[in-house]
């Protein structure tokens, strides 16, 4: 007994060593690992055989690593990564019904980032529809009960065959979007992609999101990982304490918006920054210590086509409008598609729309660090925050942007949104109203909180006929918000008497809402 338990000890350990000493993305041993005829010390106890479909016993115990991968090879067999003292295979292909590990690396790098083909694996159909498998799966996220993914998910064995087809024949093209408009948090006109296109969008997002993420400054947050909006309300406000040592001293924010950025990216121009990034970096190593080049991990022709595909297409022709044509008049000209001329504007509604917004504005953020030198610095899409003590300086950042955007991107500021504060006032950043030594959510969030509670105290009048759950989950979303901000009075003037009281419970530091026992 105790033997047994201490070799599951060791097998446990011995799979994650594997999962750091292996190569990140798919867990492939290297090949100078077994030069020696033998396995290495630290595989020995992942070397766990697997226990036979048939006869339920154990085979190949201490000589064999068989570890199940993410994605399927058809409905009887599965792919598995599998090694011996010989020979490593990262695409082996088995019998679903054996008994095999669970592969202790995930199917990403990170949340989008794929790896396309290992050491001297080169990119095969297979392999591509493996991937836009693990894409499928990354796309459906949050959409499970949607119409589109349904549909999708009906017949999406042989839907992804036949994307995978239209790929590497290259012959996919992008199917005329959705359009409509929303209104909360602000007037936006979407278009949303047909479910397979964003499924390519998924695939096309993790070749070049860990290609472009090591050149982004430090301070963006706009789709990357690790980063957010709270995340740049954390350091802005850090920058801001930086800066004054502490509200020692009073400093300056240069406040910069870009007029309708979405509605004025120029297609030409993010493509040729994109394919000369490409050029210029496809030979370095992914990763300082790395032994492979981007050029060996991603399949680049592929990514050069898809871009084309999706880039270039014209969005508005073709496109199915839902809503009325009054839904448009609260938009101002400027910020609609169908007001641009050809080659100009990326939608807003697609994932790679926010990695391209990045991507555009990235040679700005290394002009500001690199040419102006300016120190602290804070951007989200086209929200900019850039702080000094010398407000002559920030008047000159100013212009310089301003030149800098209008002739390598042709973008312009917007005249009004574009100021210079002070420290000492209250300056807004991504939802947040930061004040010296205190922070609290923008008054258009807590109005909007206050509209939900409103429209729950009318709405307890048609108990029984009410959805409580879909309450419970919004306050716990806004208590969830409101409690990265110092709004605890304001929370407590709104829920203290509110008649909502007779179906939720609130704890003292109104973080959560729980149901009364009678409606649990």
């Amino acid at each position: 007994m105790r033997k047994s338990f201490l070799h599951r000890v060791i097998n446990v350990l011995a799979a994650a060593m594997l999962s750091v000493q292996s190569i990140a993305a798919f867990g492939v041993p290297s090949a100078t690992m077994f030069s020696n005829g033998a396995l290495p010390s630290f595989l020995s106890g992942a070397a766990g055989g697997y226990r036979n479909n048939g006869s339920g016993a154990f085979n190949n115990v201490g000589s064999n690593g068989n570890f199940w991968v993410a994605g399927p090879n058809s409905p009887s067999n599965g792919r598995n990564l599998n090694f011996n003292s010989g020979n490593v295979n990262p695409l082996n292909n088995n019998n679903r019904a054996n008994g095999f590990s669970v592969r202790p690396v995930q199917a990403f790098i990170h949340r989008h980032s794929f790896r396309f083909f290992y050491s001297d694996v080169q990119l095969t159909k297979a392999r591509l529809h493996e991937l836009l498998t693990d894409a499928y799966l990354e796309a459906r996220k949050n959409e499970r009960n949607k119409t589109s993914q349904l549909r999708f998910e009906i017949e999406s064995e042989r839907k992804i065959n036949v994307l995978t087809d239209e790929i590497w024949n290259r012959t996919y093209v992008v199917l005329p979007p959705e359009c409509f408009i929303i209104t909360e948090p602000t007037v936006r006109e979407v278009f949303a992609p047909r479910f397979r296109d964003r499924v390519v969008s998924h695939l096309l997002f993790g070749m070049l999101y860990p290609f472009f993420e090591r050149t982004f400054v430090y301070d963006t947050y706009s789709c990357r990982l690790g980063k957010g909006t709270l995340v740049g309300i954390d350091r802005f406000e850090h920058n801001i304490r930086s800066v004054t040592d502490n509200y020692r001293y009073e400093a300056f924010i240069l406040n910069l918006d870009i007029s309708g950025y979405f509605m004025h990216i120029v297609k030409e121009i993010l493509y040729d920054y994109i394919h000369s990034e490409i050029e210029k970096r496809r030979h370095d190593w992914t990763h300082r210590g790395s032994h492979e080049r981007w050029e060996d991990i991603i399949d680049f022709d592929l990514v050069d086509f898809l871009l084309r595909a999706q880039l270039f297409r014209d969005p508005v022709k073709n496109c199915t409008i839902l809503g009325s044509p009054s839904d448009w008049d609260p938009l101002p000209a400027n910020k609609s598609m169908f007001n641009m001329p050809p080659g100009v504007g990326l939608t807003i509604g697609d994932v790679m729309s926010q990695l391209y917004s990045n991507i555009y504005l990235n040679p700005f953020d290394q002009y500001l660090k690199r040419e102006l030198h300016c120190r602290y610095t804070n951007r989200y899409v086209d929200d900019g925050r850039i702080l000094s003590r010398d407000y002559a300086f920030l008047e000159e950042v100013k212009l310089a942007s301003a030149q800098f955007l209008k002739e390598r991107l042709q973008l312009t500021l917007h005249p009004n949104k574009t100021t210079i504060t002070s420290t000492r006032d209250t300056n807004g950043f991504l939802g947040a109203a930061i004040k010296p030594f205190r922070r609290y959510a923008d008054n258009k969030t807590v109005a909007r909180f206050h509209r939900f509670v409103a429209g729950c105290e009318m709405g307890m009048a048609r108990w029984p006929d009410v959805d409580f759950n879909g309450w419970h989950s919004t306050f716990n979303s806004y208590l969830g918000y409101f409690s990265h901000f110092n709004e605890w009075k304001m929370l407590d003037r709104t829920l203290r008497a509110s008649p909502v009281r007779y179906v939720f419970d609130f704890n003292q530091e109104y973080t959560k809402a729980t149901f009364k026992p009678l409606f649990v």
